[in-house]
């Protein structure tokens, strides 16, 4: 019996040890909601070889977060030179929604775009402006009924803006929304 029990204790120790005690990604993860930080740049009216632009122009370093006195200092907590968002275009096809291959059919003013299925809008920290700055366009090559969605963040109902932290930094995502973006979407139509 005792030998028994001494194989199982020495089968579970390197399971065990092998655990890791440094958690970092996990324990400097932290979570907080600032509505308004990216802005679809929405106008009366498009045509095709329009571009419909969003931007984090409200994206300073200092953010009021709700129930705080002290501005949050975006930089300072995270270290990070840049924030990523994910958003789709998406076109309205026999009453469904479909994505939209966006292609090269894309302008980088401020930041970058990665495109794939979706478009990771990427937001630089500016020292002098003391700003994460992203202004991206995308260019409208189609008549038809569209809009612009964000994926569902933490919080099931905002979408995410995240830090790409360096090393032992805190990890920030903050839920946040898109000024002309009610429930998510923009829709608009393109003659």
């Amino acid at each position: 019996m005792k030998k028994s029990i001494l194989f199982y204790i020495l089968l579970l120790l390197p399971i065990l040890n092998s655990c890791s005690k440094e958690d970092e990604e996990f324990f400097n993860a932290v979570y907080t909601t600032i509505p308004g930080l990216v802005t679809i740049e929405a106008q009366p009216s498009f045509a095709v070889n329009d571009i419909i632009w969003l931007n984090t122009n409200t994206f300073s370093r200092y953010l009021t977060e709700p129930n705080q006195t002290t501005p949050l200092d975006v930089y300072k907590t995270t270290k990070s030179e840049t924030f990523s968002f994910l958003y789709r275009l998406e076109k309205q096809v026999n009453g469904e929604w479909e994505n939209v291959a966006i292609g090269t059919n894309f302008i980088e003013n401020k930041g970058e775009m990665s495109i794939g299925n979706y478009i990771t809008g990427i937001a630089f920290y500016n020292e002098v402006t003391e700003a994460y700055e992203y202004r991206g366009g995308i260019i409208l090559t189609q008549p038809g009924q569209y809009r612009i969605g964000f994926f569902s963040g933490f919080n099931g109902f905002n979408f995410d803006i995240i830090s790409e932290s360096a090393n032992r930094s805190t990890f920030l995502t903050i839920a946040t929304t898109a000024f002309n973006a009610p429930n998510g979407f923009y829709t608009f139509t393109v003659n």
